[in-house]
């Protein structure tokens, strides 16, 4: 039995929680924007854009909302399907994108004999003779329209038309863009009928990503597998640039990281664990950029990773650095000066540490390994 996970599939990206922390307010607009209350009416499709950056909610919250529809309409007697397209997965072209949105519905492979008109007309098709409303979430759209000669976007912000005077039934035609500046991309036609309805959404603040992992590990953790310390970390490293508040980023910190300390036999997981699946995830900072560090740099970055080794805190006072800094010239018998807020400035450039006000940590890891590597490169670079 596992000392860390209660249930690992729960900081999975498919995982969609009961509850979307901050994310609330976003799912009531939307909610209000679709109309659910006619769908008894004659249905004219709203077309709406949710825009915010990589690991913000948007596509948690637009699948929520679709359950949240289909469960709603259920008790009134109707049948909602959302309709989930990953265009950057699922293809660019027209043909591929429909025949997908048929599979969906129909589940039945749609002819490659026909055009991506006909196909999208079957799709409509499909709905009608089924009783079946459909939700319909595009996800990547600004991929897609990079990408594509021809895009989807004039085409189902104009399903009215495929059957003049009638219900296409479809509710809705959701958008979902990283970018706000995708429409830029669009000819006038395709801006015209898209409309200027859109959900935004922000990036997380460093206390809801705390509370977001918070709310995952008590679903997918042990009880006591990861400390308040250890999800405030990882917090920091999610809210810095470039992820500025990725809440996706945050939770595969937590998931690797458990599985380090699964692995090594651990039944909790440690600020080092953290540090050592995040080194992996810089790009290629190895050996190599290690060696090519100043006296200075080394000298500095070996002193953090040793006060730091000794305290269970992911940051340490620049006070204590100091300290820290005249033990190890001693100890290794360098004689370097080192102007300490310049050094640090560098190595902070160069992603190896945080500095947050007074407070310093080191981002990679684990620390007794850094600590031995630094050891040797920096007696190394003194007898040279």
């Amino acid at each position: 039995m596992s000392k860390i996970f209660a249930d690992k599939g729960k900081l999975s990206p498919s995982y969609i929680p009961e509850k979307l922390l901050y994310r609330e307010a976003q799912i009531r607009t939307l909610m209000s924007l679709l109309e659910i209350e006619g769908l008894g009416k004659s249905l004219y499709p709203k077309c709406i854009q949710v825009i915010g950056p990589t690991g913000s909610g948007k596509t948690s919250s637009c699948i929520k909302l679709g359950k949240i529809i289909e469960q709603k309409a259920l008790d009134v007697g109707f049948n909602v399907k959302p309709v989930y397209v990953n265009l950057r997965l699922e293809g660019t072209s027209r043909f591929t994108i429909f025949k997908s949105m048929v599979e969906k519905v129909a589940f039945e492979v749609a002819s490659r004999s026909l055009s991506p008109d006909e196909v999208l007309k079957q799709f409509i098709e499909t709905l009608r003779a089924r009783r079946l409303v459909a939700l319909i979430i595009m996800d990547e759209v600004d991929f897609h329209v990079r990408k594509s000669k021809e895009t989807i976007v004039y085409d189902l912000t104009r399903l009215s038309e495929l059957v003049t005077g009638e219900s296409p039934n479809v509710l809705g035609v959701i958008f979902i863009a990283r970018d706000p500046n995708w429409i830029k991309l669009l000819d006038p036609a395709e801006k015209s009928s898209l409309g200027n309805l859109r959900v935004m959404f922000p990036p997380y603040s460093r206390e809801q990503v705390i509370d977001i992992l918070e709310y995952r590990a008590s679903e997918a953790l042990m009880p006591g597998a990861a400390y308040r310390d250890v999800l405030e970390f990882i917090a920091d490293l999610a809210v810095q640039p470039p992820r500025s508040g990725d809440v996706r980023f945050a939770l595969d910190m937590l998931l690797y990281s458990g599985v380090l300390a699964e692995e090594e036999g651990c039944n909790h997981i440690t600020i080092d664990h953290v540090r050592s699946v995040y080194g992996k995830t810089l790009d290629a900072i190895s050996l190599s950029d290690l060696e090519e560090l100043t006296i200075e740099e080394k000298v500095l970055l070996l002193s953090a990773a040793k006060a730091l080794s000794s305290v269970a805190s992911p940051y340490i006072d620049i006070s204590e650095l100091r300290k820290q800094l005249n033990i190890t010239l001693e100890e290794l018998q360098v004689k370097v000066k080192v102007p300490i807020d310049r050094t640090l400035k560098k190595l902070s450039e160069k992603g190896l540490i945080e500095i947050s006000g007074k407070n310093i940590g080191v981002l990679m890891g684990p620390l007794s390994k850094l600590i031995s590597v630094l050891e040797d490169l920096t007696l190394r670079g003194v007898k040279n």
